[in-house]
């Protein structure tokens, strides 16, 4: 029997079982949210960001529980929506979360904020929350964001031969806020 134009096509019956690896897959309670274009547009820009992801589903949604949680077993992302969107730097938190799932990046929050403000300047647009700043860098984070992003690069790049490399950049960064 010949398909007619009702009948789907193949790749639209496949397209039933659920998203492709690389896709997003928004919850039932995000699709529902008014925010929820803006949302999936800033995670999609994000994601552009993380070519080790590129094969991978992700879930996105919504939660009150902080401003951002990611979730290893399913490769879930959660957002809170309440005031506005969530930053570029905590979606990429919460994508670099994931690489430590994959055992891409050592685990840890202190780690999650190196590997986030060393991949991208997008990811610079507010101060990070693990990462112990002196008082100076913290309460100008625009003026030193670019010069905190140089020596989260420089510490993974010490990392292998320096297994101290979280206490070597807190020096620098102490070094950077006393020559402010």
């Amino acid at each position: 029997m010949r398909p007619t134009s009702t009948q789907p096509s193949r790749s639209q019956q496949l397209d039933l079982f659920g998203p492709r690896p690389g896709q997003l897959r928004p919850t039932a309670p995000l699709r529902k949210h008014p925010r929820h274009p803006g949302l999936l547009r800033r995670v999609e820009t994000c994601l552009a960001l993380f070519p080790e992801l590129d094969d991978t589903t992700i879930t996105v949604g919504i939660t009150r529980a902080a401003d951002g949680l990611a979730i290893f077993e399913t490769f879930t992302v959660r957002f809170d929506l309440r005031r506005r969107l969530p930053t570029h730097y905590v979606v990429a938190h919460e994508l670099t979360h994931l690489l430590q799932a994959l055992s891409l990046i050592p685990g840890g929050e202190v780690q999650c904020d190196i590997w986030t403000l060393a991949r991208h300047p997008l990811f610079l647009d507010e101060v990070p929350c693990y990462l112990p700043l002196p008082k100076k860098l913290h309460a100008n984070w625009p003026r030193h964001a670019q010069n905190v992003a140089h020596w989260c690069r420089q510490a993974i790049e010490v990392r292998p031969s320096h297994r101290t490399y979280i206490r070597w950049l807190g020096a620098r960064l102490n070094e950077l806020a006393a020559g402010v």
